[in-house]
């Protein structure tokens, strides 16, 4: 999880191993432990390109403000889809900056 000092917003980036072969889907959670607020995306460890690489998943968006400090991140595997070879879902960093303020261009 993230313990930070209070903050008006933390966004959150997950890097999972994109691969070409035995890869499976999964879902991020992201829950701050204060407000409650929370936030779930779906991913996909499966893509064409005939390498595997590490690659960051932003699961929070600066303008959601869902973390504020203390948040809760919980990935789930899905079950395996037919015709992967398997169901891997493989992390490497839990990542967390500051939101930027102000208008965004």
């Amino acid at each position: 999880g993230v313990n930070l000092p209070q903050y008006e917003c933390y966004s959150i980036y997950v890097a999972v191993l994109r691969s070409y072969v035995g890869m499976g889907t999964f879902s991020i959670t992201v829950s701050d432990d204060k407000t409650k607020k929370s936030k779930t995306i779906d991913a996909d460890g499966l893509w064409k390109a005939k390498i595997s690489v590490w690659s960051d998943i932003q699961v929070t968006k600066d303008e959601e403000k869902v973390c504020t400090g203390k948040c809760t991140v919980r990935i789930k595997s899905n079950p395996e889809i037919d015709g992967r070879g398997g169901n891997k879902v493989k992390m490497l960093t839990l990542s967390v900056r500051k939101c930027a303020s102000g208008p965004r261009n």
